[in-house]
């Protein structure tokens, strides 16, 4: 039984709602979330939650950053919204792009701001076929993983490949041109190899890949750092510097999509990193600041800035530039350096890490554990020797049970495995990160018996 306040707002929402990634007319909602402060929030029934999902992998910082909030509220009350399109600018969104270029990687100095990852992701794809066709060159393919998640656009769903395909059953035709990648999740090898003898096949075959399609054809290969909607899956060390090699000997441009992975997420700054690496473009959202308003970015390499001069860019959206967006970015990115936000969560990460490597890694339905900072990730099957997962009502049920216990976690978008998502927000303390791993051990020991 819920509150008579808490129905009324459940026929209200089941009337005139309409919620992405879920089926349309779904009777059953909740909870819903009335406020939030740190790294818990509360429903419309008082009830507390560890939102050990930073909801999307997207409230990094957390909830209530009082700095945010003030940033936000001053700039109401200067310039509401004026965009960025055409010649016009505004002063905020110059003042954001100054402090950012002084954090990002020194070679993507330039940047397209979007309302968020989708629309950065969009961009980066019609950026790298402007580039080849201002140079001549019919090069337009688009590379991308199976498993991975960049958004829900035409195109950048047709480089989605989370969920076995379930982003683009009804919407077909998407965006042609798109090619896939095997994965790199070595638990799930796609060519049933084992770490290390398989040598890398998943990053090498990215090379035939590109030969068998053309070079000549190939724009960019997109690719997530960490795998976040697959289960916050990190690759072999040697995975990066492989790709990053085959793209720079066959001219393909290396995309980086640091949507999730970006401004301290992984322990690093920036997931390239872990890697030493260098990405020709980069995309980036959430994060950015700290999800409190819809913001995002391209950010774009010197070599396609200057290949793009005195090109016409027919692209663009309303919301480009929105001075109060770039406001809250300025604030977040000032609170994520003055905290040593980045610090933190390569600190808690590495704790939490230990912890889940060691108790946890024990229990009889893990079967694997993985990921960088705080975007970690542990796989639940019902028998170790055979992997085999556990059926979507099950862990459904299991979800909901981990929540009534104080604690939302989401699971990876996959059908052929059910993995863990523990994405708490980079000011998590280890005090906190306790807390949330005893109820989500307490949870995962109850599952075993089913």
């Amino acid at each position: 039984m819920v509150s008579k306040r808490t129905e009324e707002l459940l026929e209200l929402d089941r009337k005139y709602l309409i919620h992405g990634f879920s089926v349309v007319g779904e009777k059953e909602v909740g909870p819903i979330i009335e406020r939030a402060d740190g790294v818990r929030c509360w429903d419309t029934e008082g009830n507390a939650y560890f939102d050990a999902a930073s909801q999307q992998t997207s409230n990094t910082l957390g909830h209530g950053q009082k700095d945010i909030i003030d940033a936000i509220c001053e700039q109401v009350k200067t310039l509401q919204f004026a965009h960025l399109l055409g010649r016009q600018s505004n002063v905020p969104i110059i003042e954001y792009a100054r402090d950012l270029a002084q954090v990002v990687p020194p070679e993507l100095g330039h940047f397209y701001f979007t309302s968020g990852g989708s629309e950065a992701v969009e961009t980066a794809f019609k950026i790298a076929r402007l580039y080849w066709s201002k140079q001549g060159k019919g090069k337009y393919k688009i590379i991308s993983i199976q498993d991975s998640y960049h958004g829900a656009g035409m195109g950048s769903a047709a480089a989605t490949r989370a969920g076995s395909g379930v982003f683009w059953t009804g919407y077909a035709p998407l965006a042609s041109g798109f090619v896939q990648a095997p994965y790199f999740y070595c638990n799930r090898c796609p060519f049933h190899l084992e770490y290390p003898a398989c040598n890398t096949l998943c990053a090498r075959y990215v090379e035939e890949i590109i030969k068998k399609e053309g070079a000549d054809s190939v724009a960019a290969y997109i690719v997530e750092p960490v795998m976040g909607a697959a289960g916050n899956i990190a690759p072999p060390p040697e995975y990066f510097p492989i790709v990053r090699q085959i793209c720079t000997d066959y001219d393909v441009f290396l995309i980086g999509d640091e949507v999730q992975t970006g401004f301290g997420r992984t322990g690093r700054m920036w997931a390239q990193e872990h890697w030493n690496v260098k990405w020709d473009m980069m995309t980036v959202a959430k994060a950015i600041d700290a999800c409190y308003l819809p913001f995002g970015a391209t950010l774009i390499s010197d070599r396609i800035y200057e290949g793009l001069q005195g090109s016409m860019l027919w692209h663009g959206w309303t919301q480009h530039g929105n001075p109060i967006c770039a406001a809250a970015a300025k604030a977040a990115l000032k609170l994520i350096i003055r905290d040593k936000l980045v610090q933190n969560g390569d600190m808690v990460g590495n704790y939490v890490l230990e912890r889940l490597n060691g108790k946890f890694k024990a229990l009889p339905n893990v079967s694997d554990i993985g990921g960088k900072g705080l975007m970690l990730g542990l796989e639940l099957v019902r028998d170790k020797a055979t992997k085999t997962p556990f059926d979507a009502a099950t862990m459904s049920k299991w979800q909901r049970e981990v929540l009534q216990k104080g604690l939302y976690v989401r699971m990876a978008l996959a059908k052929d495995y059910t993995r863990v998502r523990f994405n708490p927000p980079i000011i998590t303390t280890r005090e906190e990160a306790d807390e949330m791993l005893d109820i989500l051990y307490a949870a995962i020991t109850e599952l075993k018996s089913r």
